[in-house]
């Protein structure tokens, strides 16, 4: 009986350790997991504002270009994408879309990548990505 048993042990061992394993990997950062949590509360404009390759001149996000030194004075507000569709080139459209809960990525398209969308894109794309329900 103690023979069977021992086995038994052993296998109950080795598989509660590598599951606990995968339950270590498979969880989040805690600066990510905060991140997700604290998202209703800061806007879409902080959120902008904290991405690589934007900057905010009269709260209005602009892309910066890596071929600029510094935007002009007469720079243009770079085309919104709201999950793969166009949406135009203006932050107050795009706010009153977005809420801030939803936004799961803002990422900055310049150059060739930003050419898709055609001579809207000259000024850079600014693209958002929602959750998906």
């Amino acid at each position: 009986m103690i023979k069977r048993i021992i086995p038994l042990l052993l296998l109950t061992l080795v598989f509660s350790c590598t599951s606990y394993k995968a339950r270590e990997s498979s969880e989040k950062p805690l600066d990510t997991e905060l991140q997700d949590k604290n998202r209703a509360t800061v806007s879409l404009l902080d959120r902008l504002r904290r991405v690589r390759g934007i900057i905010i001149r009269g709260n209005t996000p602009y892309v910066l270009r890596a071929t600029a030194d510094s935007p002009s004075a007469q720079s243009y507000e770079p085309l919104y994408v709201l999950d793969g569709y166009p949406i135009g080139n203006s932050f107050s459209n795009v706010k009153d879309l977005v809420q801030t809960v939803d936004v799961e990525k803002i990422e900055v398209l310049t150059g060739s990548e930003a050419s898709f969308y055609g001579s809207r894109a000259g000024a850079g794309v600014i693209k958002i990505t929602t959750y998906k329900e």
